[in-house]
């Protein structure tokens, strides 16, 4: 039998009432969102470190312009409340800005991240200065990882590797002296010098170009990634949109190339993002990630048709090309 409405009224004056918190202003606080799901994680070769698959390259960041400044570092906020752990930075990417910017987003969770940076200088003295440099910028006393940054052809290679007076010599000594934990090498020109680079030192870590155009021309996955593997190092990719140029293509989309980029040999992704927007599609695209198989790789790649070369990828250097 339905309740009468004396009946009702009653039942409902006995129920205690709860009041929602108010801020200043009156209005009732909503209780927060929950936290986002937790990002696939992957061990970082033999560092002993397990961490999410996405990381955030700040390149972008530092090339906006300094009216930018808070929602550049909004960006390294939202990627920390997203997940991303691993933050990949250098002095040269806008004179220590994309650094500074990072420092900002970062602050109070120094021990909760992983810091990557770089030096390209030569000899010795000039990468010890700069990694000095990045440190203060940084608000650090050390970084994660010190990287060997933009090895191009064989002459770079050979003079930026000089076990005694090049940036790898700045490197091994940050790393006794406690400025650095791991030692890594980064390059986007050469595959093959590249791969000749990881046969002299036992790079902790790689970053490199790896994206669904790649094996198209100029190949890094074809030519690199399996030599990281059979020396233990592990692959950061880098240009997984190819600065964007892949998704102006209009024949990919943002979660379709870092599914095939993480469905490479790689450890993690670290896309470069102007915008908290372009984030959360990455963060979003990487949390449902599930590996494409080689078919299923291959079929995006030929769906890009023939190699523009670099006016795809101006980053690499075709040797064949430069010899006709």
């Amino acid at each position: 039998m339905r309740p009468t409405r004396r009946e009702f009224l009653a039942a409902a004056a006995a129920v205690p009432f709860v009041r929602l918190p108010q801020d200043p202003a009156g209005a009732p606080q909503l209780p927060p969102p929950p936290p986002p799901p937790p990002l696939p994680k992957r061990k970082l070769g033999r560092t002993g470190l397990e961490l999410p698959i996405l990381g955030l390259g700040t390149a972008p960041l530092g090339m906006l312009a300094d009216d930018q400044e808070e929602p550049t570092v909004a960006v390294v906020r939202r990627a920390y409340e997203l997940g991303v752990r691993y933050f990949d930075t250098a002095p040269s990417y806008d004179a220590h800005r994309s650094e500074r910017r990072l420092a900002k987003g970062i602050a109070g969770k120094r021990d909760a991240v992983v810091l990557a940076t770089k030096s390209f200088l030569v000899p010795k003295e000039k990468a010890l200065e700069e990694l000095e440099s990045s440190l203060k910028v940084l608000g650090t006393d050390r970084v994660d990882v010190f990287q060997v940054h933009a090895v191009g052809d064989a002459e770079d290679r050979d003079r930026k590797l000089d076990p005694e007076k090049g940036t790898l010599a700045a490197a091994v000594a940050a790393q006794k002296a406690g400025k650095c934990r791991f030692v890594g090498l980064t390059g986007h020109a050469e595959p093959e010098v590249i791969a000749a680079a990881l046969e002299r030192f036992a790079f902790d870590t790689l970053l490199v170009p790896v994206n669904c155009a790649d094996p198209l021309w100029v190949s890094f996955v074809k030519h690199v990634l399996p030599v990281a593997r059979a020396k233990g190092t592990a692959v950061v990719a880098m240009k997984v949109f190819a600065f964007g140029k892949l998704l102006e293509t209009g024949v990919v989309t943002i979660a379709e190339c870092l599914r095939w980029t993480l469905s490479q040999d790689v450890a993690l992704a670290v896309p470069g993002c102007r915008t908290v927007a372009e984030l959360e599609a990455d963060a979003a695209a990487v949390r449902a990630f599930t590996p494409m198989g080689v078919e299923e790789q291959r079929a995006l790649t030929a769906r890009l048709g023939a190699h523009p070369g670099n006016s795809l990828e101006w980053y690499k250097k075709d040797r064949a090309e430069q010899k006709k």
